[in-house]
């Protein structure tokens, strides 16, 4: 989870930076604090529900696109093989 949170801090922060050079070189117009809080508070509500998704769906995402071009893999957690001394 506390990668989730890092990873929507990185982004908002990212964000409010880009944001603050846009409005000082580009429009060259100043903008509210109050704005500029309000949307950084939705990119990060928005990176965190991405970041969620995406950790969450990790595995599923990659077996289903396994699936979908047809990549052979093996599953070494599903075929163990004993090759030691037998204990009897």
């Amino acid at each position: 989870m506390e990668k989730v949170v890092i990873l929507a801090f990185l982004v908002t922060l990212i964000y409010c930076v880009i944001k603050v050079l846009e409005m000082k070189y580009i429009d060259k117009e100043w903008k509210p604090l109050k704005e500029i809080v309000k949307e950084a508070l939705i990119v990060f509500i928005c990176g965190t529900a991405a970041g969620f998704i995406t950790f969450y769906t990790d595995g599923k995402v990659t077996d289903f696109l396994n699936i979908m071009t047809e990549t052979k893999v093996l599953d070494t957690a599903a075929s163990q093989v004993f090759t030691g001394d037998p204990g009897f």
